[in-house]
């Protein structure tokens, strides 16, 4: 039963995790403000949650995601766009990083990846979008409108392949964390 449970929990907390994104975008649920040395008292997990949940608060208050990169911090910049990119990918692949929305982070990705020194991820991503000729700065080619789309999708290119390798590396989120805590006065 523990194996289980140790099995089950990072699906849990990815679950409570868009459970509170979708809550947070919705308006239902916004984030105490928390900084400084409030910060500095918090777990990892906790760490990360809490900024994650403030920067996404922080952007959601702007019209559109350019308006609020021209506006917010470049730290917080790189915890909005490195949190979504693993989280669509922890939900369901890089396939659906690329057809969701969230594709138009997709040119910000490598150095972002470089800015909190996680460089296996970063050659892991290049060398997907290199050896597949994938231009980050036009996925028009992504855009779906069915689940048949999507399915059509995740055909084009060895998907599972990178997904696979993705999930063996350390994870994307002790990094972000890492930066969090490098950066915390910007938080």
């Amino acid at each position: 039963m523990k194996k289980i449970f140790f099995k089950l929990k990072p699906v849990v907390v990815l679950l409570l995790s868009f459970i509170m994104l979708f809550l947070t975008s919705c308006g239902s649920l916004k984030t105490k403000e928390v900084h400084g040395k409030e910060l500095k008292k918090l777990s990892d997990d906790a760490l990360f949650e809490t900024v994650y949940l403030q920067t996404l608060d922080v952007v959601d208050s702007f019209p559109d995601e350019e308006t609020a990169f021209s506006k917010i911090s470049i730290e917080q910049k790189t915890v909005y766009i490195l949190s979504i990119y693993d989280m669509e990918i922890q939900n369901g692949g890089l396939c659906q990083f690329f057809v969701n929305p969230s594709r138009s982070l997709a040119p910000y990705i490598e150095d972002n990846l470089n800015k909190i020194g996680a460089t296996e991820h970063e050659k892991l991503f290049t060398d997907f979008i290199e050896n597949n000729n994938i231009d980050v700065n036009n996925l028009d080619s992504f855009i779906i409108s069915d689940v048949e789309e999507y399915e059509a999708q995740t055909k084009r290119y060895d998907f599972d392949s990178f997904d696979n390798k993705y999930i063996e590396l350390p994870t994307l989120q002790s990094y972000i964390t890492e930066y969090i805590k490098t950066n915390i006065e910007k938080f």
